[in-house]
């Protein structure tokens, strides 16, 4: 019974390998294909394999290909979304604490308003050295309100590469301008 038990086992595993030879490029290159960098699809990759074989180890897989492409997929929409959160974090920590000498009643110094003015100045610079998608939907997200859905059709690419290049327009902002 138990030699039984230890051969299933790894005949799982031995599937498991095949099916890790079998799929890890082309889950690596849909990811890479769809903006991830190597070393990220190729961890979305892994843990995509690793919720595999946990659900493998309960139950019996019909598609695996479907599974994995699936998973994979989910992960990157949370991976993400993550970062996206983690991006309004950062913005949040970013703005400074208002202070008892802050008195919004009343307008700013001459010297607040060319800093501003600068700042300003400084950031418009900074979008227009945007590669020409991130730029545009910068842009039409900031500038005009337009939602991502609205955007994707707008410059004809999916909503999730809109998100992605909104991100990658604020990492750079954030990166080049000084705090």
């Amino acid at each position: 019974m138990a030699y039984m038990a230890i051969n299933s086992l790894e005949a799982k595993n031995l599937q498991l390998a095949e099916l890790v030879e079998e799929f890890s490029m082309p889950l690596v290159k849909h990811l890479t294909k769809n903006g991830w960098s190597t070393d990220d699809a190729n961890d979305l990759a892994q843990e995509a394999f690793l919720r595999m074989h946990k659900f493998h180890q309960s139950q019996e897989l019909d598609n695996a290909r479907a599974f994995l492409f699936t998973t994979v997929n989910n992960l990157a929409i949370d991976q993400l979304r993550r970062i996206k959160l983690h991006d309004k974090y950062l913005l949040a920590e970013s703005l400074p604490e208002p202070t008892k000498d802050d008195d919004f009643r009343s307008s700013p110094s001459a010297e607040r308003t060319v800093a501003a003015k600068q700042e300003l100045d400084q950031i418009y610079a900074l979008v227009e050295q945007m590669p020409t998608k991130v730029k545009a939907a910068f842009l039409l997200h900031r500038d005009q309100g337009l939602r991502y859905s609205q955007i994707a059709a707008e410059i004809g690419v999916s909503s999730s590469s809109v998100e992605k290049y909104i991100t990658e327009a604020l990492k750079l902002l954030r990166r080049k301008m000084p705090r």
